[in-house]
């Protein structure tokens, strides 16, 4: 099913749907998963199209709607594809009434597929509607069909003449249905989304020997999985010709390589980064495996970690196009790769530039989710005034999230902009669900990792935080100040007291020293390990840092830079239960 899904994902039918493709990789998912029997509309418009929670499936008929049109969106692709083109291939079907997915033999007609369920499940007196309410699909008009020519016609009435008027409706359903899929979606949209892809910096992965072995295809196989996963970089399977020179600029190619030696079980196998426009090697790395099957779960995340540190944000691809792009901040990718840079290093010098070149472009490329997404990070983090409250509960910044998510369901980056607006709305329930499904996502981006792990922490999920927080940990040489904090709060409440401390004091930097959250957990772990007298100094910085008035409650502390309520409450029940600040009681 995974096989038949990639293909169908590369039609140019769905190439040109992204909510469709969503849609259909959710389904597909959910079913793998097991839980395909268990869907509910509420389920698919949630989670598989990003509607906001508050969606009323008995209002708003939108999954039943998109559903429908992902049927006939599958019944064109397949009704397209030549004798050569469908050989060896299974079709995808949802069956009527159902959200599960299903393969059936290409052989098998459309119609036998889409009325798995059987015809007495498919109930529709009195009109021409199917199980969802819309118009009967072709299909439904294709069993009709088989079901008047085989039974004998009225007396007087021609059997040709019969089917010549059954082959005219299935034709103006088919027109139809292209219609239908051609609407929504304009040409000039779906131009400026092709355009803005296009420019993304591509990686080419190639075997050396080229005809590889079973290690170093394995491996490539893997590494391409894991390259697939980061939105800002493209992955292809063959080399690109007659391209531009700003696109050779933008060409890369990950070698996979054995060993001199031979191919011998225990032989290394390395992978280099190499940009294609300049023959130069970026990077390399080593993966010893001690004779371990390529595919076990130790080596595959260690090419994963490998993977991380050319693909993530801030990684080595970023990095080398920032060098060539200097200060360019063009709008499209150019102004992305401004924008990863000041995700980095928070410089207000750089902020304006970069919001300006994001809403530039938006213009060019309104649908694009990486835009959207960086657009609602800086309007959440937009700063006010001498308030250290991290960030700003807007509805523009929201919008712009769910916005992202719209546009592409899957994206890591999406989600974690969907979580972090929903954590600095004090919805917990949603940034937590969002938060879990970037993890899932992406589980080798260090900083949607970090920040995933933070907002579980705020929310109160300390056991399912601290492992997240320790992964973003390993795959970040230099971690950010809210990323260590959180990893130093959630050990001091799940009992790892002495870890805490050491995180604490290993981590001292003079940039942490301006930041409330790591005068907090400083302060929280010394407490908690007996230092109490070193721990009120940093309590007494960390009000001077806020600007409270030397023994203000710890409420108001608190309140002066934490967004959550609740976490706020649970900070402060920790430090009066380690001596901390004197009980509120």
């Amino acid at each position: 099913m995974q096989n038949e899904l990639g293909l169908v994902m590369r039609s140019p039918e769905f190439v040109r749907s992204p909510v469709l493709r969503r849609l259909l990789e959710y389904l597909v998912e959910q079913t793998l998963a097991g839980n395909g029997e268990r869907l509910k509309a509420y389920q698919i418009a949630v989670d598989g199209l990003g509607r906001d929670d508050s969606f009323d499936p008995q209002s708003d008929s939108y999954p039943r709607v998109q559903v429908g049109r992902l049927r006939k969106m599958l019944e064109l692709h397949y009704a397209g594809l030549s004798a050569q083109e469908a050989a060896g291939r299974h079709r995808i079907v949802i069956p009527v009434g159902r959200y599960n997915v299903e393969l059936a033999p290409m052989a098998e007609p459309a119609a036998a597929a889409l009325g798995a369920a059987g015809p007495q499940s498919l109930p529709n007196p009195g009109g021409n509607t199917g199980a969802f309410g819309g118009a009967a699909g072709a299909g439904e008009i294709q069993g009709h069909a088989r079901s008047q020519a085989s039974s004998p016609p009225p007396s007087g009435i021609d059997r040709g003449w019969i089917l010549w008027v059954v082959r005219i409706l299935l034709l103006l359903g088919l027109l139809y249905v292209i219609w239908l899929l051609a609407k929504p979606e304009t040409a000039s949209e779906e131009a400026a989304r092709r355009d803005m892809r296009g420019q993304i910096a591509h990686v080419t992965i190639l075997t050396e020997p080229a005809s590889g072995n079973d290690a170093l295809n394995t491996a490539a196989q893997i590494a391409e999985m894991h390259l697939q996963r980061f939105e800002m970089v493209a992955v292809t399977s063959a080399a690109h010709e007659d391209v531009s020179e700003t696109e050779r600029a933008r060409a890369y190619q990950l070698v996979v390589r054995g060993s001199s030696a031979g191919p011998g079980a225990n032989a290394p196998i390395f992978l280099a980064l190499r940009h294609k426009a300049s023959g130069t090697t970026l990077w390399s790395y080593e993966i010893n495996h001690d004779g371990t099957e390529i595919a076990a779960p130790d080596v595959e995340q260690a090419i994963g970690n490998g993977i991380s540190e050319v693909a993530r944000s801030g990684g080595v691809i970023i990095q080398h196009q920032r060098k060539l792009l200097g200060g360019d901040t063009s709008p499209g990718y150019p102004c992305l790769i401004a924008y990863d840079s000041f995700r980095q290093s928070r410089d207000p010098a750089e902020r304006a530039a970069v919001s300006q070149c994001l809403d530039a472009s938006a213009k060019l490329f309104p649908n694009e989710s990486l835009v959207l997404q960086a657009q609602s990070f800086l309007e959440l983090s937009r700063p006010r005034g001498k308030s250290m409250v991290p960030l700003t509960p807007t509805a523009r910044g929201r919008d712009l999230a769910e916005a992202a998510l719209r546009n592409n369901g899957t994206s890591a980056l999406a989600q974690i902009a969907v979580a972090r607006s929903a954590w600095a709305r004090g919805n917990c329930p949603r940034a937590i669900a969002f938060a879990r499904r970037a993890i899932e996502s992406n589980p080798l981006e260090p900083d949607t990792l970090g920040l995933a792990g933070s907002l579980l922490m705020a929310c109160g999920d300390y056991p399912g935080a601290e492992p997240v927080l320790e992964r973003a940990s390993a795959l970040n040489e230099q971690p950010g100040g809210y990323q260590i904090s959180s990893l130093v709060i959630t050990r001091v409440i799940n009992g790892k007291r002495p870890e805490a401390l050491q995180l604490a004091l290993s981590a001292e930097k003079p940039e942490l020293e301006t930041q409330p959250n790591f005068l907090l957990a400083r302060a929280l772990a010394l407490a908690a390990n007996g230092r109490v007298a070193e721990g009120r100094a940093d309590w007494r910085a960390l009000e001077k840092l806020v600007g409270a008035p030397s023994g203000a409650p710890a409420s108001d502390v608190l309140a002066r830079f934490t967004i959550s309520p609740f976490f706020a409450r649970r900070m402060q029940a920790e430090a009066e239960a380690t001596g901390l600040v004197p009980s509120a009681g």
